[in-house]
C-alpha cells in the first residue's frame, strides 16, 4: 500500500505539537526572555501593635407612667451629658475625645410579677478617643450624674494602623525579594523583573468593635445610680499586610 502524500508530513507535525510543552498566557516569554519562567510568591508581615482609642459607652435610661414625661426626661438628661461631654470634647487635644449620640428607643414594661406597667426609655451616648484620662474622667462624672455604664472597649487609631501598615508594607515587600533571589538560585538562575505585584491588608487579629456589657444597677425614676467603677488598660492588636506577586526568573538552560 502506498502512503498518501502528505501523510506522513501530518502525523510527524501532529506529534511534535503533542510533545511540545504548551505556555501559558502569564508564562509566555517576552522578547529576550526566551529562557524565563513566571514564579508567583507571596509573603507576609505582621506586628502586634497597642491599641490606643478608648471607646465608653454610656446610656440615659429613665422610666414612668406617662411615656411622655419619660421621654421629656430623657432629653433633658440628654442635652445636659451633652453639654458636659462637648465642654470636655473641646478642650481636648485634636481627636482626643468624640461624643456620639447613639440609639433612642422606649417601650412598655411590667413591674415585676405584677400586673401594673411602666414606660422605660433611653438613649446611649458613646465618648470615643485617643485621651483616656478624659474619657474615663467624664465617664465617672456622667454616671455620677445617673447614667449607666453599658460597655467599654479598646481599639486601634486609624492613623496608628494606617502608619503600620506603610512600615509592614516595606517590610513584607524585602522579604519578597530576598525570597525571590533565593527561589531564582534554586532554580539555577536569577530574577529579571517583578512583572505583577498586589499589596493588601490581611486584617490581621482584629478585636469585634461591639463593645461588651457591663454590670449596673437598674434606674429609678429620678434617681441617680451608684457608679460603676471604670477601669481601662489597652490590649494588643495584630496588623498584618500580604504581598504577592509574580516575579521572572532566568532559568540557564
Amino acid at each position: 500500500m502506498h502512503p498518501i502524500p502528505g501523510l506522513a508530513t501530518a502525523l510527524v507535525a501532529a506529534i511534535l505539537l503533542a510533545t511540545t510543552p504548551c505556555a501559558s498566557a502569564r508564562s509566555a516569554a517576552a522578547p529576550g526572555e526566551e529562557h524565563a519562567t513566571m514564579v508567583t510568591l507571596g509573603e507576609t508581615a505582621r506586628r502586634e501593635i497597642r491599641q490606643d482609642r478608648l471607646r465608653l459607652q454610656v446610656r440615659i435610661e429613665q422610666t414612668g407612667a406617662d411615656a411622655t414625661r419619660v421621654q421629656a426626661d430623657v432629653n433633658r438628661r440628654m442635652a445636659a451629658a451633652l453639654d458636659r461631654a462637648r465642654a470636655v470634647a473641646g478642650a481636648a487635644a485634636e481627636g482626643g475625645v468624640r461624643v456620639e449620640t447613639g440609639g433612642y428607643w422606649i417601650h412598655q414594661e411590667r413591674i415585676g410579677d405584677t400586673r401594673e406597667m411602666r414606660w422605660r426609655g433611653a438613649q446611649a451616648l458613646t465618648l470615643v478617643g485617643t485621651d483616656a484620662t478624659a474619657i474615663l474622667a467624664l465617664g465617672a462624672r456622667l454616671q455620677a450624674d445617673g447614667a449607666l455604664a453599658s460597655g467599654l472597649g479598646w481599639e486601634l487609631s486609624t492613623e496608628r494602623r494606617r502608619g503600620a501598615e506603610d512600615e509592614l508594607t516595606t517590610e513584607a515587600i524585602a522579604r519578597l525579594r530576598t525570597r525571590a533571589s533565593a527561589v531564582a538560585g534554586a532554580l539555577g538562575g536569577s530574577v529579571l523583573r517583578f512583572a505583577r505585584i498586589a499589596i493588601g491588608d490581611t486584617g490581621g487579629e482584629r478585636p469585634p468593635t461591639i463593645l461588651r456589657a457591663m454590670a449596673a444597677p437598674a434606674a429609678r425614676s429620678g434617681a441617680a445610680a451608684d457608679p460603676v467603677a471604670i477601669a481601662a488598660e489597652p490590649g494588643l492588636e495584630t496588623v498584618q499586610v500580604a504581598v504577592q506577586a509574580d516575579i521572572v526568573v532566568r532559568v540557564t538552560p
